[in-house]
């Protein structure tokens, strides 16, 4: 009987864990010439984003337009990218080679907590745009 309960404990246990994945959801963003679409995309926290299409593209987040401490990333020319977002905040992005054409975007996850710290930065341009778009999709919320 004993040995029951632990069996019966530990399958519980990891059921437990395997449905905490089981609500991420992926979200997909594709290059399109020199623009990401959507530009703006809405996550929860644990949700992954992939980026597709890449072919001449890459990821790489803005300093100081990400949470603070939230992991920064860049991926590599040309190769599609998922990537999960665990802290919430506005993450503003850019493809490195194609910024001057304005081609960003952001990802919203769950509570847009960095708002203020984003809407102080100074930006223009293509980033500016995409800063602009993004504050007024987190207000919106």
């Amino acid at each position: 009987m004993k040995m029951m309960k632990k069996v019966l404990s530990g399958a519980a246990i990891a059921g437990l864990f395997l449905s905490m994945n089981a609500f991420a959801a992926d979200h997909t963003v594709t290059a399109q010439g020199l623009k990401y679409t959507p530009l703006v995309v809405k996550v929860a926290p644990g949700d992954s984003v992939s980026w597709t299409n890449m072919s001449t593209h890459n990821v790489e987040m803005i300093d100081n337009l990400i949470p603070e401490g939230a992991e920064a990333f860049k991926s590599d020319m040309s190769q599609d990218v998922t990537h999960t977002f665990d802290k919430e905040g506005i993450y503003i992005y850019k493809c490195t080679p194609h910024i001057g054409a304005g081609m960003g975007g952001a990802v919203i996850v769950g509570n847009p907590t960095n708002l203020d710290a984003i809407k102080a930065q100074d930006v223009s341009g293509g980033i500016g745009r995409i800063v602009k778009k993004a504050i007024k999709e987190a207000e919106s919320m």
